[in-house]
């Protein structure tokens, strides 16, 4: 229970945190905070990893006591199916993380476009997503 209002704590200041810098808008600004989303850029995979770690060490403690049979720690799984969901994660990381790198250098070649070139829809929203950062937003009632 400790342990849950530890991270409940840490996690509440961080969103006060962020939010605090938002309000400013010096989450664009804060160097710190544009290394610190830099950095966090492989996290997730640190993650998985380090869940696949725990998993593996949480069996090992039963099998040196003798309260688990080593046939009963091994994965049902054979390597098969284990080499299909490697290469269906891979296929699906490579694919994610090349189409969003394409996408951002098109954006950068493309570079920024005059304010004159957006064009709105007839209820005075932006037509495209992007385009709402560079011009005004006007509410319809």
């Amino acid at each position: 229970m400790a342990r849950s209002r530890d991270v409940d704590a840490l996690a509440g200041r961080g969103r006060r945190c962020g939010w605090r810098l938002q309000k400013k808008r010096a989450v664009y600004l804060a160097s710190r905070s544009l290394w610190f989303a830099l950095l966090m850029g492989p996290s997730g995979l640190v993650a998985i990893l380090a869940g696949w770690v725990t998993t593996e060490v949480g069996r090992q403690p039963w099998v040196v006591y003798g309260l688990q049979r080593t046939r009963d720690a091994v994965s049902a799984h054979g390597d098969l199916h284990m080499s299909v969901s490697l290469l269906a994660f891979f296929i699906v990381y490579t694919s994610v993380f090349g189409v969003g790198y394409s996408y951002m250098v098109r954006l950068i070649k493309k570079g920024p476009q005059p304010h004159e070139s957006f064009a709105t829809q007839s209820d005075g929203r932006p037509s495209r997503p992007l385009s709402a950062v560079t011009t005004e937003y006007k509410e319809q009632p």
